[in-house]
């Protein structure tokens, strides 16, 4: 497989610089337009744009009911900081080619991370990727597709709850059990005793089931 059949000029790989954040400023707070039609008139995918605009919201206080604005100064500061705090660089990095190339297997060719990550591996491509980082750059929104566009994974596995399935097979510590019987009635000979099956309600319940 041939990494030069995607076209590295689809979109601008690279952050959003200053001026285009005050473009986006005037686009989104005066003109009043969508995420679709701003990420066309810079480039962008409106993924990019949705997550611009939420970096750099910022409440105006006025007499009436709250009003959010998007401030580019706001959105440069903060991207700044998290630049900063990441440290280590992606292991994507910059490979623009790669990113294409995810985003066309997910979005046209319905692939799924994992498959990808073997196409990766037989490709080449110089660096890999595991579907669990691929599964993470979609949830990051470090390349520009949605879990809604994957065929398969488009939810995220929850996990079980171990404390609340702990709890429920913890022996009840409360009351007496059937082995705490006297051995008379053990042993079936004396009259009036009655066994019967019980099943208590949920919690604050006082149902009982026989």
């Amino acid at each position: 497989m041939c990494q030069e059949q995607y076209n590295t000029n689809k979109r601008n790989f690279k952050q959003l610089t200053y001026k285009e954040r005050i473009k986006i400023e005037t686009l989104y707070n005066d003109q009043h337009l969508s995420y679709t039609q701003i990420g066309e008139i810079l480039g962008k995918h409106r993924t990019t744009i949705s997550r611009e605009i939420k970096l750099g919201l910022v409440e105006l206080e006025t007499s009436y009911l709250p009003v959010w604005k998007y401030c580019a100064e706001v959105a440069q500061r903060k991207n700044e900081e998290n630049e900063t705090a990441k440290g280590t660089n992606l292991k994507i990095g910059n490979d623009i080619k790669l990113a294409n190339f995810i985003e066309k297997e997910i979005k046209e060719e319905k692939s799924s991370p994992e498959v990808i990550e073997y196409k990766i591996k037989q490709s080449e491509f110089k660096t890999t990727l595991c579907f669990k980082t691929i599964y993470n750059y979609i949830d990051k929104e470090i390349i520009e597709v949605e879990r809604k566009d994957l065929t398969c994974g488009k939810y995220k596995k929850k996990e079980k709850n171990k404390k609340k399935e702990a709890e429920f097979l913890k022996p009840n510590k409360e009351g007496k059990t059937i082995h705490d019987r006297p051995e008379e009635i053990k042993t079936r000979e004396e009259i009036g005793h009655w066994e019967m099956d019980l099943v208590e309600g949920l919690k604050g319940q006082r149902n009982h089931i026989y």
